[in-house]
């Protein structure tokens, strides 16, 4: 009996196990499920309800480049996966709009909550994604500092 609950105290569930790995079944994003729930945490305390004069979402995305990339004015009824969608579009791929003018995607770098948060910019530095590659430039600086 005694060996049972120690087994037991000391071999990690599956549940346990998933959540240590990267996993994308959640949001379906270019980075991990864990990077999205992070960086949520970060700019909204995890709110994907947010909404301010000035930011949508639980990502704290400004309303002028959620509308630029979407096709709503704010975050409000979009599911975490809509919004995490929108983010991936703003900081990996461009898109042509219907007059034919090109929005140029900008990066991950610019959710302030990355600048201070090693543990999300390790997401980054890490990722294998091919639309991630092109942003790792910054990440030889990231390592340096501890």
């Amino acid at each position: 009996m005694a060996i049972a609950l120690i087994t037991a105290t000391f071999t990690a569930s599956p549940a346990t196990a998933a959540t240590q790995r990267d996993t994308f079944d959640k949001y379906n994003g270019v980075l991990p499920d864990q990077y999205y729930d992070g960086l949520a945490r970060c700019e909204t305390g995890g709110n994907w309800k947010h909404s301010t004069r000035s930011y949508t979402g639980g990502l704290g995305i400004y309303r002028g480049t959620w509308k630029t990339w979407s096709d709503s004015s704010s975050a409000k009824g979009k599911t975490p996966a809509q919004q995490v969608k929108v983010a991936d579009a703003i900081a990996f791929k461009s898109h042509i709009n219907p007059d034919g003018s090109k929005v140029w995607r900008v990066g991950p770098w610019g959710w302030g909550c990355l600048k201070g948060q090693k543990s999300l910019q390790a997401f980054i530095c890490k990722s294998r994604h091919s639309l991630v590659a092109r942003w790792k430039r910054g990440c030889g600086i990231v390592r340096k500092s501890n």
